[in-house]
């Protein structure tokens, strides 16, 4: 359910009028954040003179994080972002490198299949999975449906500078014991080290970034979607 906030309150007037502006046009209501117009699920609309937007949407833009108290019936803003947004163009084969590890990773994460113990350095830790496990083996069915990295960091000291956090966005199709079928949305946050003996990149730890999010249906192209059941 879509949040609405009035323009002027709640998420913080001055960083609405610093990062974006609402454009009223006749008919349609343009939402634009630093240049970019938004598209949005409920469309913006105006009440008694005011302009009524989805929280969410500005939220999101802004890099800001946003919850609803159902009890309190009360809109929680986190005015801190919580985004990695270094500069790392420059990486070129190295993000190839350690995109391919983290891809490796969700494969051996489906399949169960032994192997993945190479894809972590000695000191590996989590609060994703059991780092002494390294892969979850609790649930009956726990299938990754998709995923993106969708930011970057470097976290490297003068002693271990090949050190970079990447932060991905996943989509996973849970069964449980229960028989109840959960698609849920998470973002975890990968830490990269490059071992020096075997020449690549390694996984040094994984860690939630973001609650996970339950979601009705993830469809992943037309034709095959995946939907949340309760049994």
């Amino acid at each position: 359910m879509k949040k609405y906030i009035w323009s002027g309150l709640a998420i913080g007037l001055a960083s609405v009028l610093i990062s974006g502006s609402i454009l009223a046009a006749t008919g349609k209501i343009k939402i634009i954040v630093n240049g970019t117009e938004l598209s949005t699920d409920t469309s913006p609309k105006i009440e008694d003179g005011r302009v009524l937007v989805p929280i969410s949407t500005i939220s999101k833009a802004l890099g800001v994080g946003v919850t609803w108290d159902p009890k309190s019936k009360s809109v929680k803003v986190d005015s801190k972002p919580n985004v990695l947004n270094d500069d790392l163009s420059a990486l070129y084969t190295t993000y190839a490198s350690v995109r391919d590890v983290i891809a490796e990773y969700f494969s051996y994460y489906d399949s169960k299949k032994d192997g993945y113990q190479a894809l972590v350095t000695d000191q590996f830790k989590s609060d994703f999975v059991d780092p002494k496990k390294i892969i979850s083996d609790d649930l009956l069915l726990d299938s990754i449906l998709d995923y993106k990295i969708i930011g970057g960091k470097f976290i490297g000291t003068l002693e271990e500078p090949f050190q970079y956090k990447f932060r991905v966005e996943v989509i996973h199709f849970i069964e449980r014991n229960n028989s109840s079928t959960n698609v849920a949305k998470i973002q975890l946050d990968f830490n990269m080290k490059y071992d020096q003996d075997k020449g690549k990149y390694l996984i040094d730890g994984i860690y939630k970034a973001s609650k996970e999010e339950r979601i009705n249906s993830y469809t992943v192209f037309t034709g095959l979607t995946f939907k949340d059941v309760i049994r």
